[in-house]
Protein backbone atom coordinates (compact mmCIF):
# COMPACT_ATOMS: atom_id res chain seq x y z
CA UNK A 1 0.00 0.00 0.00
CA UNK A 2 0.81 3.49 -0.63
CA UNK A 3 1.31 4.54 2.77
CA UNK A 4 3.59 1.87 4.03
CA UNK A 5 7.24 2.83 4.47
CA UNK A 6 10.05 1.06 6.43
CA UNK A 7 9.22 2.56 9.94
CA UNK A 8 5.29 1.67 9.79
CA UNK A 9 6.37 -2.17 8.54
CA UNK A 10 9.33 -2.37 11.47
CA UNK A 11 6.61 -0.98 14.22
CA UNK A 12 4.51 -3.89 13.30
CA UNK A 13 7.17 -6.50 13.44
CA UNK A 14 7.73 -4.67 17.38
CA UNK A 15 4.36 -5.01 17.88
CA UNK A 16 4.23 -8.71 17.05
CA UNK A 17 7.22 -9.36 19.25
CA UNK A 18 5.94 -7.29 22.31
CA UNK A 19 2.34 -9.61 21.35
CA UNK A 20 4.52 -13.03 21.77
CA UNK A 21 6.59 -11.47 24.81
CA UNK A 22 3.17 -10.76 26.85
CA UNK A 23 1.92 -14.28 26.00
CA UNK A 24 4.92 -15.41 27.69
CA UNK A 25 4.61 -13.04 30.63
CA UNK A 26 1.45 -14.11 30.89
CA UNK A 27 2.21 -17.23 31.18
CA UNK A 28 1.64 -19.43 34.88
CA UNK A 29 5.33 -19.90 35.32
CA UNK A 30 5.33 -22.51 38.13
CA UNK A 31 5.71 -25.57 36.24
CA UNK A 32 8.47 -23.66 33.86
CA UNK A 33 12.17 -25.72 32.53
CA UNK A 34 14.44 -24.65 31.07
CA UNK A 35 13.26 -24.35 27.26
CA UNK A 36 10.19 -21.99 28.37
CA UNK A 37 12.61 -19.54 30.32
CA UNK A 38 15.24 -19.99 27.50
CA UNK A 39 12.09 -18.86 24.89
CA UNK A 40 11.40 -16.06 26.90
CA UNK A 41 15.24 -14.93 26.69
CA UNK A 42 15.13 -14.92 23.17
CA UNK A 43 12.46 -13.09 21.88
CA UNK A 44 14.01 -10.25 24.32
CA UNK A 45 17.11 -10.22 22.48
CA UNK A 46 14.85 -10.23 19.31
CA UNK A 47 12.89 -7.17 20.00
CA UNK A 48 16.30 -5.49 21.67
CA UNK A 49 18.71 -6.38 18.91
CA UNK A 50 15.62 -4.84 16.12
CA UNK A 51 15.39 -1.51 19.00
CA UNK A 52 18.90 -1.37 18.76
CA UNK A 53 19.47 -1.13 14.69
CA UNK A 54 16.51 0.76 14.33
CA UNK A 55 18.24 3.45 16.44
CA UNK A 56 21.89 3.05 15.92
CA UNK A 57 21.94 1.90 11.63
CA UNK A 58 20.63 5.09 10.37
CA UNK A 59 23.08 6.76 11.42
CA UNK A 60 24.84 5.88 8.92
CA UNK A 61 23.01 7.19 6.13
CA UNK A 62 22.41 10.68 7.42
CA UNK A 63 19.59 10.05 10.07
CA UNK A 64 16.14 8.32 10.89
CA UNK A 65 14.40 10.67 9.25
CA UNK A 66 15.66 9.09 5.55
CA UNK A 67 15.38 5.41 6.88
CA UNK A 68 11.59 5.56 9.04
CA UNK A 69 10.49 7.31 5.58
CA UNK A 70 12.05 5.43 3.05
CA UNK A 71 9.76 3.37 0.22
CA UNK A 72 12.16 1.47 -1.66
CA UNK A 73 10.44 -1.25 -3.41
CA UNK A 74 12.97 -4.17 -2.56
CA UNK A 75 13.07 -2.95 1.08
CA UNK A 76 9.64 -2.60 1.53
CA UNK A 77 8.83 -6.32 0.05
CA UNK A 78 11.17 -7.70 2.36
CA UNK A 79 9.50 -6.20 5.34
CA UNK A 80 5.88 -7.30 4.48
CA UNK A 81 7.19 -10.83 4.58
CA UNK A 82 8.90 -10.26 7.77
CA UNK A 83 5.67 -8.81 8.95
CA UNK A 84 3.83 -12.20 8.04
CA UNK A 85 6.49 -14.39 9.36
CA UNK A 86 6.19 -12.35 12.63
CA UNK A 87 2.65 -12.22 13.16
CA UNK A 88 2.57 -15.93 12.50
CA UNK A 89 5.13 -16.51 15.37
CA UNK A 90 3.44 -14.14 17.82
CA UNK A 91 -0.28 -16.33 17.09
CA UNK A 92 1.90 -19.42 17.90
CA UNK A 93 2.41 -18.16 21.26
CA UNK A 94 -0.88 -16.75 21.90
CA UNK A 95 -2.35 -20.10 20.91
CA UNK A 96 0.26 -21.95 23.41
CA UNK A 97 -1.25 -19.58 26.15
CA UNK A 98 -4.10 -20.69 26.02
CA UNK A 99 -3.75 -24.70 25.53
CA UNK A 100 -0.86 -25.04 27.94
CA UNK A 101 1.88 -27.39 28.04
CA UNK A 102 5.82 -26.74 27.28
CA UNK A 103 6.96 -24.91 24.42
CA UNK A 104 8.19 -26.46 21.13
CA UNK A 105 11.38 -26.84 20.86
CA UNK A 106 11.53 -25.86 17.60
CA UNK A 107 10.13 -22.32 18.28
CA UNK A 108 13.76 -21.15 19.42
CA UNK A 109 15.12 -21.96 16.33
CA UNK A 110 12.37 -20.09 14.24
CA UNK A 111 13.03 -17.00 16.83
CA UNK A 112 16.85 -17.04 16.15
CA UNK A 113 16.07 -17.26 12.62
CA UNK A 114 13.75 -14.42 12.44
CA UNK A 115 16.36 -12.50 14.96
CA UNK A 116 18.45 -12.50 12.19
CA UNK A 117 16.69 -12.00 8.66
CA UNK A 118 15.37 -9.02 10.32
CA UNK A 119 18.92 -7.88 10.90
CA UNK A 120 19.89 -8.33 7.59
CA UNK A 121 16.77 -6.52 5.88
CA UNK A 122 17.19 -3.24 7.96
CA UNK A 123 21.15 -3.76 6.78
CA UNK A 124 19.94 -4.43 3.35
CA UNK A 125 17.36 -1.31 3.72
CA UNK A 126 20.18 1.19 4.77
CA UNK A 127 22.27 -0.41 1.74
CA UNK A 128 20.11 0.74 -0.64
CA UNK A 129 19.24 4.50 0.44
CA UNK A 130 23.56 4.41 0.83
CA UNK A 131 23.67 3.50 -2.79
CA UNK A 132 21.12 5.83 -4.23
CA UNK A 133 23.23 8.69 -2.27
CA UNK A 134 26.79 7.57 -4.04
CA UNK A 135 27.67 8.98 -7.39
CA UNK A 136 30.00 6.09 -8.16
CA UNK A 137 30.08 2.44 -7.12
CA UNK A 138 32.27 1.98 -4.07
CA UNK A 139 32.78 0.03 -0.89
CA UNK A 140 29.68 -1.39 0.34
CA UNK A 141 28.13 0.54 3.42
CA UNK A 142 28.92 -2.60 6.08
CA UNK A 143 32.62 -2.58 4.27
CA UNK A 144 33.45 1.54 4.65
CA UNK A 145 32.55 0.66 8.67
CA UNK A 146 35.44 -1.98 8.79
CA UNK A 147 37.70 0.33 6.80
CA UNK A 148 37.41 3.13 9.14
CA UNK A 149 37.97 1.25 11.90
CA UNK A 150 41.31 -0.24 10.17
CA UNK A 151 42.26 3.48 9.24
CA UNK A 152 42.65 4.36 12.75
CA UNK A 153 44.11 0.86 13.59
CA UNK A 154 46.99 1.87 11.78
CA UNK A 155 47.53 5.39 13.60
CA UNK A 156 47.58 3.28 16.64
CA UNK A 157 50.48 4.84 18.61
CA UNK A 158 50.55 2.35 21.79
CA UNK A 159 50.16 -1.27 21.88
CA UNK A 160 47.13 -1.17 24.01
CA UNK A 161 45.45 1.41 21.50
CA UNK A 162 46.04 -1.34 18.93
CA UNK A 163 44.51 -3.79 20.80
CA UNK A 164 41.22 -2.05 21.74
CA UNK A 165 41.03 -1.34 17.77
CA UNK A 166 41.81 -4.72 16.56
CA UNK A 167 38.75 -5.51 19.13
CA UNK A 168 36.40 -3.00 17.94
CA UNK A 169 37.53 -4.36 14.62
CA UNK A 170 35.91 -7.93 15.27
CA UNK A 171 33.62 -6.15 16.74
CA UNK A 172 32.22 -4.44 13.92
CA UNK A 173 33.05 -7.45 11.30
CA UNK A 174 30.69 -9.25 13.11
CA UNK A 175 27.91 -6.30 13.06
CA UNK A 176 28.43 -6.52 9.03
CA UNK A 177 28.08 -10.16 8.31
CA UNK A 178 29.12 -13.95 9.63
CA UNK A 179 31.15 -16.79 8.21
CA UNK A 180 29.33 -19.80 6.67
CA UNK A 181 30.86 -23.45 5.13
CA UNK A 182 30.76 -23.05 0.98
CA UNK A 183 30.40 -26.73 0.02
CA UNK A 184 32.26 -29.00 1.45
CA UNK A 185 35.85 -27.56 1.79
CA UNK A 186 35.43 -23.55 1.10
CA UNK A 187 34.67 -21.15 3.55
CA UNK A 188 32.71 -17.74 2.83
CA UNK A 189 31.73 -14.45 4.13
CA UNK A 190 28.57 -13.63 3.98
CA UNK A 191 27.61 -9.66 4.23
CA UNK A 192 24.53 -8.53 5.67
CA UNK A 193 24.19 -5.37 3.93
CA UNK A 194 24.75 -6.47 0.46
CA UNK A 195 24.21 -10.16 0.46
CA UNK A 196 27.87 -10.54 -1.50
CA UNK A 197 29.83 -13.20 -0.52
CA UNK A 198 33.70 -13.29 -0.05
CA UNK A 199 35.17 -17.18 -0.44
CA UNK A 200 38.63 -18.33 0.86
CA UNK A 201 39.16 -22.19 -0.89
CA UNK A 202 39.89 -24.79 0.16
CA UNK A 203 39.99 -23.48 4.11
CA UNK A 204 39.97 -25.66 7.15
CA UNK A 205 39.45 -22.53 9.92
CA UNK A 206 39.76 -18.97 9.98
CA UNK A 207 43.09 -17.82 10.98
CA UNK A 208 42.96 -15.54 14.19
CA UNK A 209 45.66 -13.15 13.23
CA UNK A 210 47.47 -11.84 10.22
CA UNK A 211 50.95 -11.91 9.83
CA UNK A 212 52.65 -8.93 11.14
CA UNK A 213 56.10 -10.07 9.98
CA UNK A 214 54.98 -10.98 5.86
CA UNK A 215 56.33 -14.19 6.72
CA UNK A 216 54.43 -17.75 6.18
CA UNK A 217 54.22 -19.65 9.60
CA UNK A 218 51.92 -21.53 12.09
CA UNK A 219 54.24 -21.06 15.16
CA UNK A 220 55.47 -18.15 17.40
CA UNK A 221 57.26 -15.15 16.48
CA UNK A 222 60.12 -14.97 14.74
CA UNK A 223 61.58 -12.02 15.56
CA UNK A 224 62.59 -9.12 18.02
CA UNK A 225 60.34 -5.99 19.40
CA UNK A 226 57.13 -5.29 19.07
CA UNK A 227 57.05 -5.57 15.07
CA UNK A 228 57.88 -9.43 15.32
CA UNK A 229 55.44 -12.17 13.88
CA UNK A 230 52.36 -12.63 16.28
CA UNK A 231 52.00 -15.72 17.93
CA UNK A 232 49.34 -17.73 15.46
CA UNK A 233 46.96 -19.99 16.98
CA UNK A 234 44.29 -22.12 15.62
CA UNK A 235 41.06 -21.62 16.03
CA UNK A 236 40.72 -24.15 17.71
CA UNK A 237 42.44 -22.70 20.95
CA UNK A 238 39.99 -19.73 20.34
CA UNK A 239 37.05 -20.42 19.88
CA UNK A 240 34.65 -22.42 17.78
CA UNK A 241 36.06 -24.74 14.95
CA UNK A 242 34.95 -25.65 11.73
CA UNK A 243 33.00 -28.75 11.74
CA UNK A 244 31.61 -30.86 8.53
CA UNK A 245 28.80 -29.09 7.22
CA UNK A 246 26.47 -31.82 7.75
CA UNK A 247 26.58 -30.93 11.41
CA UNK A 248 26.13 -26.92 10.87
CA UNK A 249 23.62 -27.12 8.88
CA UNK A 250 21.47 -23.51 8.76
CA UNK A 251 23.67 -22.21 11.17
CA UNK A 252 26.12 -18.63 11.29
CA UNK A 253 28.52 -18.08 13.99
CA UNK A 254 29.32 -14.43 14.65
CA UNK A 255 33.02 -12.89 14.82
CA UNK A 256 34.92 -13.07 17.95
CA UNK A 257 38.15 -11.25 18.17
CA UNK A 258 39.91 -14.31 17.13
CA UNK A 259 37.39 -14.49 13.80
CA UNK A 260 35.80 -18.56 14.28
CA UNK A 261 33.74 -19.04 11.40
CA UNK A 262 30.64 -20.97 12.48
CA UNK A 263 29.41 -23.33 9.12
CA UNK A 264 26.60 -23.99 7.32
CA UNK A 265 25.67 -25.49 4.03
CA UNK A 266 25.22 -23.71 0.93
CA UNK A 267 25.27 -24.12 -2.63
CA UNK A 268 28.37 -23.30 -4.08
CA UNK A 269 28.94 -22.51 -8.04
CA UNK A 270 32.07 -21.15 -9.19
CA UNK A 271 32.34 -18.53 -11.60
CA UNK A 272 35.67 -17.52 -13.04
CA UNK A 273 36.16 -14.59 -14.44
CA UNK A 274 39.47 -12.71 -15.68
CA UNK A 275 41.27 -10.37 -13.31
CA UNK A 276 41.87 -7.13 -14.03
CA UNK A 277 45.55 -6.10 -15.04
CA UNK A 278 47.02 -4.68 -11.74
CA UNK A 279 48.27 -0.78 -11.90
CA UNK A 280 52.45 -0.27 -13.11
CA UNK A 281 53.19 2.41 -10.05
CA UNK A 282 56.16 3.16 -9.85
CA UNK A 283 56.57 5.23 -6.96
CA UNK A 284 54.78 4.29 -4.18
CA UNK A 285 54.27 6.45 -1.14
CA UNK A 286 52.02 6.51 2.00
CA UNK A 287 49.07 8.41 2.28
CA UNK A 288 49.32 10.41 5.26
CA UNK A 289 52.75 11.14 5.40
CA UNK A 290 53.60 7.62 6.99
CA UNK A 291 56.90 6.99 5.07
CA UNK A 292 57.91 4.48 3.03
CA UNK A 293 58.88 2.19 6.25
CA UNK A 294 55.70 2.29 7.44
CA UNK A 295 54.13 1.93 3.63
CA UNK A 296 56.38 -1.59 3.09
CA UNK A 297 55.17 -2.62 7.45
CA UNK A 298 51.75 -2.37 6.35
CA UNK A 299 52.12 -4.33 3.21
CA UNK A 300 53.30 -7.38 4.99
CA UNK A 301 50.19 -7.87 6.94
CA UNK A 302 47.69 -8.62 4.71
CA UNK A 303 48.66 -12.55 5.01
CA UNK A 304 47.29 -14.39 7.53
CA UNK A 305 48.58 -18.05 8.03
CA UNK A 306 45.63 -20.83 7.24
CA UNK A 307 45.44 -24.58 6.70
CA UNK A 308 43.90 -26.73 3.95
CA UNK A 309 40.59 -28.72 4.30
CA UNK A 310 41.60 -31.46 2.18
CA UNK A 311 45.66 -31.88 2.91
CA UNK A 312 45.94 -30.06 6.26
CA UNK A 313 48.84 -28.10 5.04
CA UNK A 314 49.62 -24.62 5.63
CA UNK A 315 48.93 -22.11 3.42
CA UNK A 316 48.88 -17.92 3.07
CA UNK A 317 45.59 -16.32 2.45
CA UNK A 318 43.98 -12.97 2.48
CA UNK A 319 43.70 -11.97 6.33
CA UNK A 320 39.78 -11.96 6.69
CA UNK A 321 39.24 -8.16 8.01
CA UNK A 322 41.79 -7.01 5.25
CA UNK A 323 39.31 -8.60 2.75
CA UNK A 324 35.61 -7.54 4.49
CA UNK A 325 36.90 -3.70 4.76
CA UNK A 326 37.49 -3.88 1.13
CA UNK A 327 34.83 -5.26 -0.57
CA UNK A 328 32.28 -3.82 -3.09
CA UNK A 329 28.55 -5.18 -3.34
CA UNK A 330 27.78 -7.52 -6.25
CA UNK A 331 27.74 -6.47 -9.40
CA UNK A 332 23.86 -6.83 -10.85
CA UNK A 333 21.31 -9.15 -8.77
CA UNK A 334 22.60 -12.25 -10.52
CA UNK A 335 25.98 -11.77 -9.38
CA UNK A 336 26.41 -13.32 -5.32
CA UNK A 337 30.42 -12.67 -5.37
CA UNK A 338 31.64 -9.54 -4.02
CA UNK A 339 34.36 -7.49 -5.64
CA UNK A 340 37.15 -6.34 -3.98
CA UNK A 341 39.57 -3.40 -4.14
CA UNK A 342 43.22 -3.06 -2.95
CA UNK A 343 43.71 -1.24 -0.13
CA UNK A 344 47.47 -0.80 -1.14
CA UNK A 345 46.48 0.91 -4.49
CA UNK A 346 44.79 3.36 -2.60
CA UNK A 347 47.70 4.74 -1.01
CA UNK A 348 49.64 4.47 -4.30
CA UNK A 349 50.79 7.95 -5.97
CA UNK A 350 53.47 8.31 -9.03
CA UNK A 351 54.75 10.56 -11.19
CA UNK A 352 54.61 10.57 -15.12
CA UNK A 353 57.78 9.45 -16.70
CA UNK A 354 59.94 11.83 -18.42
CA UNK A 355 58.33 14.99 -16.04
CA UNK A 356 60.30 14.39 -12.35
CA UNK A 357 59.08 17.79 -11.44
CA UNK A 358 55.32 16.90 -11.86
CA UNK A 359 53.07 16.51 -8.89
CA UNK A 360 52.24 12.96 -7.74
CA UNK A 361 49.11 11.69 -9.17
CA UNK A 362 46.67 9.63 -7.08
CA UNK A 363 46.16 5.94 -8.56
CA UNK A 364 42.18 5.08 -9.39
CA UNK A 365 41.54 1.70 -9.20
CA UNK A 366 39.16 0.57 -11.54
CA UNK A 367 35.80 0.68 -9.68
CA UNK A 368 34.49 -2.96 -10.18
CA UNK A 369 37.56 -4.50 -8.52
CA UNK A 370 38.61 -7.95 -8.32
CA UNK A 371 36.29 -10.35 -9.27
CA UNK A 372 37.33 -12.81 -6.44
CA UNK A 373 39.47 -13.15 -3.52
CA UNK A 374 41.85 -15.36 -5.89
CA UNK A 375 42.36 -12.49 -7.90
CA UNK A 376 42.95 -10.14 -5.33
CA UNK A 377 45.52 -12.59 -3.57
CA UNK A 378 47.36 -12.90 -6.94
CA UNK A 379 47.42 -9.12 -7.26
CA UNK A 380 48.68 -8.51 -3.12
CA UNK A 381 51.91 -11.47 -3.79
CA UNK A 382 52.87 -10.02 -6.70
CA UNK A 383 52.35 -6.15 -6.50
CA UNK A 384 52.50 -5.74 -2.15
CA UNK A 385 54.82 -8.52 -1.06
CA UNK A 386 57.96 -7.66 0.77
CA UNK A 387 60.98 -7.64 -1.73
CA UNK A 388 63.82 -8.85 0.59
CA UNK A 389 62.30 -12.07 3.15
CA UNK A 390 63.29 -10.98 6.86
CA UNK A 391 64.43 -14.85 7.37
CA UNK A 392 68.29 -14.34 7.74
CA UNK A 393 69.12 -17.96 6.10
CA UNK A 394 68.85 -18.50 2.44
CA UNK A 395 67.63 -21.68 1.16
CA UNK A 396 69.70 -21.11 -2.01
CA UNK A 397 72.59 -18.87 -1.27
Amino acid sequence: MSHETVGSLLAVIANSLNDALRAMMFADKRGWARDEFEQLRLLEDALDLAKKDFQELPALVNGRVYYENDRTGESLEDLRILCTRFELHARTFRDWLRTGGPVNPAWATETIQLKRELHRSQCRALARIHATQQQARGRCLGAQQVYKIQQQKQRSSTDSDHEQRRLEEAAMCNQTGAFERLGESDVAFVCDFCDGYIVWEDLREMPAVQNMDGKLGGGGSSGSGDTAGEELEPMSAIGATLTPAAVWEGETVPLSPGFPPGAATAASSRSRKNSRASPGVKEPSAAGGGGDDSYIAAQRQWQATGFSQTTGAEKPIVFAPLAIANHLPPDGPRDWQAGLLCPFCDDYYYVEQGDPDADQIKYVQNENGFVDLSALKEHLEWYHAPMVSNNPSCSVM
